[in-house]
Formats: structure tokens, C-alpha cells, sequence
């Protein structure tokens, strides 16, 4: 198809509609249109509905504007959908694809059925690498907003994210910078980071942005959500800025945390990079004092501050005339329609769409509709014309002898319920054979608890956290701890034909964790780990099932949160719904965390009993088990390392209150009295209160890992060398670890 000429980029924001309309000629535009229409009310206001306010919005840029027969590009904010971006090996070009399918399975934290994606590659000259970035949403939130513009009448061709626009936009706007830059995109729900370097995008989302800001001026001064907010966008003139920007002081900190902790993270990916150039846009770079304090308090890996300015004009693009002065107001907040807009007519470096396929080509062919209809026309008066003798002679023909249909179709649904029941009872001999099978596979289980321990102790967690002192303990923050604990391991048997080949067992681990990206730590460690031994060699020869790579999934739909009170008992137990972003919970691998970190107060110790044998269905006993090397205090006492069995003791609740008293017992032989007496046992022998291991407020994450294993078969695969020697190696690799 064609590259329109003209476009129009649209922007549905918090607080109101942007959109640009960009003319192309050769590789320069011009703007023809534009339009700002502010909402009501700022979509993040409490008990509003946002969707109705949107409609209202569309509707009035409607009537302003005339859109039929025009190309529209729309974006999704980056907090409801997810970006990923990993390096390639050199690979011939046409292999390219189906090696980003593989990755993005392994990267998106939806069922990749679920999800509408797109990539889009970059090379450098310098490297034979080859990075991508994947960019998704889940369907259900696509159709959701295809729904709502269909309402007002809008069917775009194209919709991507808004980092991604806002790259588009600067990336086209500055040509090639000469180091790396980085984009701070302050919107009023969420703030995106966005790395140019080199034309490569990189980009990260967590959900800090201008609603928090009015949500702590509405509590320090106790307005309502709007006078709050006029406040703000009045704070420069106010003469309360004084006691206005000392309300805002724990929102800037949170942003400056935040900001660091991204630019810190790509810099761990990229150690050749130097980044000391930032870019803001966003009307929340509009606060007073907000650019001056990220200047001084944001610093690089070298120690250096960074040159912070604020998008105030666009070096490509410009509005002569009566409108210039409202173009020039409006464009910190018009990047990403700059962006939506280049990518309309051909000159966006990234065009990931995000629109359903089947979206498109019903619009498609609605468009062409007039068409085929003048075609259809001619096709059936041509037609007519063909069969009019052959109708009109039908009269003459005789009738022929009627073919008795049904009489062979009974016949056939007869014939097909025999051979149904022949092989229901064939199958009689392959359950039998199933059932037989499962003594071949007695060493199955003790290798799959093996290989979970393994695999959550590759996470190698620091070693104050093996030990058993509370002190050193808490004394590392619970958004850095790197201890997975398993509380279930969970494997459901699915057998097979007659043959090995099929039988497979479905394990399922629901561990705990307290890193503050709980999502992708699981998938870059102990997904990883499942990815990398998947198959039986090395130490690992004696193994008797192979891990199916494309089974394992690191579920951050299922996650659940649960913050510690002050009390140490549990205040909240969320399961979000919809994708976690990194941090709003990324849509993820969660797009990110939450960004209250931290651990529950649950202990660690306990080793995985790995003395059961037998199939798949075999539950570990409940309660806090650890996978990670070492033993470690426990809630129920001191656990072994890698397969010993629990102590559980008397186990404190894990809201971390003292346990309760066990009841009076008879002990023969205590006391005065012959036949013994009713003694306390929690007089004669107390049980020690809990330690606390976290602080009140801390963050612990429960994440279900599933994958499949796929049974070998016994007679097929070469003796083990020394299985008691690789047995050993098992249960001794976690102490080693730590």
C-alpha cells in the first residue's frame, strides 16, 4: 500500500486531545493542522469515567476538524501496554523473524495468542549484533480502545505506543545527535524513559507522573483532586510556591529514585555508553524547580551531573501566523502526536502497529467497498446474459432419478461409531502400558526438586540472607534481596500414546520474592536456568526427562502482592487483572513493579524434602520452603540444604505474631501425682517469637513458574557413569553456591 502524503497524528491524553497534521514533501514536512483540545476534567480525577470524558473530547476535535478520507495514526499510553528489547546473534535475514517470535514468547508475559506485537530491528555499523525491540498490548485493551473510537467514528490505520512516538519524533527532529540522549517524558499518569543511541531505542516506563504530584498538594492542604490541581499548574505565580513545593519534596524524590535506577539499569546493559544529556517534555516539566533539582541530585556512573533542558521547539517543524504562539505553548506536550504524525506518512525509524490484522484489512476493504459494488454490477448483468438460455430450457428436461443421500449417510455414521468403538477399546492395552511405565521413572521426581532448587538458587542470593542473623538480615534492603523462596512445587502427569514419545509432566513452582522487579528477575534468572539445562548432558546426562524450552513461563498475570503492616501482620493481597508494567506492573514481564519494594516476613530455611519418589502430582509439604543454597533461619526451625526435610515445629503465622499456645498435654511421670498431670508445654519448653525480617511497609511478590518436562525413554538413553556422584553433586551444588 502506498504511503499517504498526509497524515494526522492523535494523542489521547489525561488532560487533553493532541493531534498534528503533517504534509510530506521528499524527506521534509510541514505542518498544515493542528489541534489542542483540553478535557473537562483530568481523565485521573477520582469517580470520573474517563471513557465518556474521551468520547466528549474525540466528538469536539471532530467537529473542528475534517477527518474523513484521512490517514490517522494513534498511540496507546506506555503504561498500558510493554516494550522489550534484546540482542540477536547474527543470523541470516531471513531467520530473523522466526527468532524474534521465539524471543518474544519468552519476553511477553501474556500467552502470545493474547496479545497484538510487533518488533522492529537495529543494527550498527560497529557490531555484527543485532538488537530488537517488542512491542505489545494485550487484546483486550486494543479492542477496547478500537471500540471507543469506533464510537465517535475513528478507525485508524496505524496505533503504537507513546515512548515509541515520542522517539519517532526526536529522533527525526534532532537527526544524529552525536553521544546518547535521553528522553523524559512526565506524563500525567506515568513517566517513560526513552535512550537514543546511535538510531537504537531503549526505553522503560513506571507509573510516577503529574497525578502524584496533585494527590500531594490535595493531601498537605486538604482540597479536593481539582484545586489541587490548579494549584499546581499556579504554583510559579502562587504565594503559597514556598509551602506548595514543600508538599511536593516526596514526589520529587520518588522521581529522582526512579530516574536513577532506569538510567542505572541501561548503563549496566550498555557499559560503553555515557550519558549525561537529558531531554524533558511533558507538562509536568512546567513545575517550578523540578529541572533544577534533577539537575543537582541526578548523577551518571562517572560521578558527572547531567545537562537537563526542556523541549520548548522543534528544530523540523513550526506554525506561521496567528497560531504560532499557541503552537509554540502546547509544544512540550506535542511530541508524541510529532511522532504519531511522522509515522503516517513514512518517516518514523520505528513503525511497530499494534493493530489487529484483521482490523485493517475490514478497513480495507470498506474503503474499496464502492468499488467492487460498480464491478459486482457488471459481473452479474454479464452473468444473466450467460445463463438465460440454460434457465429458460430447464422446463424440457426430465426429471433424474433421485440418489438416496441419506440411505449412505446413515450408513456411513454407522460405520464411523464402530470404528469409534474399536478404538476405545485398543486404547485399553496403551492405558495399561502408561500405567506400567511409571516404574521406569522412579528417580523423575527427586531430579525435578533437583533441578527447581538449582534453579532458584542460580538467583545466588547475598549471603547475609542464608544465615541466621535477624541484624544483617534487614540490613539489606528488601527491593535488592536476591532469595527466591518455593512455598509449592506442584507436577501433573499427562501421559501419552502407547509409546514414550508425548508423556510429559506439567510443573508448576509458586515461589515468593522481595526484588523490586519481581517479573523479570524470575525470567532473567530462574527461567533462564530452566532455558539453559533444558536438555540432559553433562552433569545432568542421568536426568530421565528433558525441560521443554518453549513451556516455561514466568505467569506476572497471576502475580500477587502483599505488604507488610506494622504489626507484621499482612494490610493487602492484590492479583492484578491486566499486565503488570515494570512499574506499574509490564503489562510482563511485568512492564515493572510496584514501586514500593520489599519483602514479607516470611522466614527462609527448610530445604525441599527430595526423599519421595515417584510420577508427577507429588505436592512439597506447605509452608515456607527455600530453594536457595544453605539452610537459613526458618519460621519452623533451622532447614536443610537442598532436599532435607522440614522441621516445622511450632510455625508462627506469618503475620508475624507470636504462635499460639499449645494446649495442656498429660505427661506420665511430671509432677506429684502418680498417673502424671496436665503440664503447659509452653511453660515447661516456650517457643521463641518470630524474628522480624522485614520492615513495616516492605513488598513481598508470589509468582506462579510453570513448565513441562517431556519423559525419555529409559531404554534409549545411555547408563549414567556414576549417578551416585551426580546425586551428590545435586544436593551439595546449593551449599557451594552461597
Amino acid at each position: 500500500m502506498a504511503t499517504p502524503r498526509a497524515a494526522w497524528g492523535i494523542e489521547i491524553g489525561a488532560f487533553a486531545v493532541k493531534a498534528i497534521r503533517l504534509e510530506r514533501n521528499g524527506d521534509e514536512v510541514v505542518v498544515s493542522d493542528f489541534a489542542v483540545i483540553p478535557h473537562k476534567k483530568v481523565l485521573t480525577t477520582p469517580d470520573m469515567d474517563q471513557e465518556e470524558m474521551v468520547r466528549l473530547g474525540l466528538g469536539q476535535f471532530i467537529s473542528q476538524k475534517k477527518l474523513e478520507g484521512e490517514h490517522l495514526v494513534m498511540s496507546v499510553p506506555g503504561h498500558s501496554a510493554f516494550a522489550r528489547f534484546a540482542k540477536l546473534p547474527p543470523v541470516e535475514p531471513k531467520k530473523v523473524p522466526d527468532i524474534v517470535k521465539f524471543e518474544a514468547v519468552q519476553q511477553i508475559p501474556f500467552p502470545i495468542e493474547e496479545v497484538e506485537w510487533d518488533y522492529q530491528t537495529f543494527t550498527s555499523d560497529d557490531t555484527p549484533e543485532i538488537e530488537v525491540g517488542i512491542f505489545a498490548i494485550t487484546r483486550e485493551r486494543v479492542q477496547q480502545r478500537l471500540m471507543l473510537y469506533s464510537d465517535v467514528g475513528l478507525s485508524p490505520e496505524s496505533m503504537t505506543l507513546s515512548p515509541v512516538a515520542v522517539f519517532n519524533a526526536l529522533t527525526y527532529d534532532m537527526g544524529n545527535p552525536k553521544g546518547p540522549v535521553v528522553f523524559i517524558d512526565i506524563g500525567t499518569q506515568a513517566t517513560d524513559v526513552i535512550v537514543l543511541e546511535q538510531g537504537r531505542c531503549w526505553i522503560r516506563t513506571f507509573p510516577l507522573g503529574g497525578t502524584h504530584f496533585t494527590e500531594a498538594i490535595a493531601s498537605a492542604f486538604k482540597l479536593s483532586y481539582s484545586k489541587a490541581e490548579k494549584l499546581k499548574l499556579e504554583a510559579s505565580d502562587s504565594k503559597y510556591a514556598k509551602q506548595i513545593m514543600q508538599a511536593m519534596r516526596p514526589v520529587f524524590s520518588d522521581l529522582l529514585q526512579d530516574l536513577q535506577r532506569s538510567i542505572g539499569y541501561y548503563q549496566s546493559l550498555h557499559r560503553d555508553s555515557q550519558l549525561n544529556h537529558m531531554i524533558g517534555i511533558g507538562s509536568t516539566f512546567k513545575i517550578p524547580g523540578l529541572r533544577k533539582f534533577l539537575s543537582q541530585q541526578l548523577m551518571t556512573d562517572a560521578d558527572q551531573k547531567f545537562e537537563i533542558v526542556r523541549l520548548d521547539e522543534y528544530k523540523k517543524i513550526a506554525v506561521t501566523g496567528r497560531e504560532a504562539a499557541s503552537f509554540a505553548e502546547n509544544a512540550v506536550n506535542m511530541a508524541t502526536a510529532y511522532g504519531l504524525a511522522l509515522q503516517g506518512v513514512g518517516l518514523a525509524p520505528i513503525n511497530a502497529n499494534l493493530v489487529p490484522v484483521k482490523t485493517l484489512r475490514d478497513s480495507m476493504w470498506h474503503a474499496k467497498t464502492k468499488w467492487f459494488a460498480a464491478a459486482a454490477a457488471i459481473v452479474i448483468l454479464g452473468a444473466g446474459m450467460t445463463f438465460y438460455r440454460p434457465v429458460t430450457e430447464r422446463g424440457s428436461l426430465e426429471a433424474s432419478t433421485p440418489v438416496a443421500v441419506n440411505q449412505v449417510s446413515a450408513q456411513a455414521n454407522g460405520m464411523k461409531q464402530k470404528l469409534d468403538e474399536l478404538k476405545q477399546k485398543s486404547d485399553i492395552g496403551a492405558a495399561a502400558t502408561n500405567m506400567l511405565s511409571l516404574l521406569d521413572y522412579r528417580t523423575v521426581w527427586p531430579h525435578l526438586l533437583n533441578d527447581s532448587a538449582h534453579a532458584l538458587a542460580s538467583t545466588k542470593p547475598q549471603p547475609e540472607l542464608l544465615g541466621d542473623n535477624p541484624a544483617l538480615i534487614l540490613g539489606v534492603d528488601p527491593k535488592e534481596r536476591r532469595l527466591v523462596q518455593l512455598n509449592a512445587l506442584t507436577g501433573e502427569y499427562q501421559p501419552g500414546a502407547a509409546t514414550v514419545t508425548g508423556r510429559k509432566i506439567v510443573m508448576q513452582m509458586n515461589v515468593e520474592l522481595s526484588h523490586d522487579d519481581p517479573v523479570g528477575f524470575l525470567t532473567d534468572h530462574v527461567a533462564k536456568w530452566l532455558r539453559d539445562h533444558a536438555e540432559p548432558t553433562g552433569p545432568r546426562a542421568n536426568v530421565p526427562y528433558k525441560i521443554i524450552a518453549s513451556s516455561i513461563r514466568v505467569d506476572g498475570q497471576q502475580l500477587e502482592t502483599v505488604t507488610v503492616a506494622e504489626g507484621g501482620g499482612e494490610t493487602a493481597v492484590a492479583t492484578p487483572t491486566g499486565p503488570q508494567n515494570p512499574a506499574a506492573g509490564t503489562p510482563g514481564r511485568p512492564n515493572q513493579p510496584p514501586r514500593t519494594g520489599g519483602n514479607q516476613g516470611r522466614g527462609r530455611g527448610g530445604g525441599v524434602d527430595a526423599s519421595g519418589a515417584g510420577g508427577g502430582g507429588m505436592r512439597t509439604p506447605a509452608g515456607p520452603t527455600q530453594a536457595a543454597p544453605g539452610g537459613g533461619l526458618g519460621e519452623g526451625g533451622r532447614g536443610s540444604a537442598g532436599g532435607g526435610t522440614n522441621n516445622p515445629g511450632t510455625v508462627a503465622p506469618i503475620t508475624g505474631q507470636p504462635p499460639k499456645p499449645r494446649p495442656p498435654v498429660s505427661l506420665p511421670g511430671v509432677g506429684s501425682e502418680p498417673g502424671g498431670k496436665e503440664t503447659d508445654l509452653e511453660a515447661l519448653a516456650p517457643v521463641p517469637t518470630k524474628p522480624r525480617l522485614y520492615q513495616p511497609g516492605a513488598t513481598i511478590y508470589r509468582v506462579p513458574i510453570t513448565f513441562e518436562v517431556e519423559l525419555l525413554d529409559p531404554n534409549a538413553k545411555p547408563a549414567a557413569v556414576a549417578n551416585t556422584q551426580a546425586d551428590a553433586t545435586g544436593t551439595t551444588a546449593q551449599g557451594a553456591a552461597s
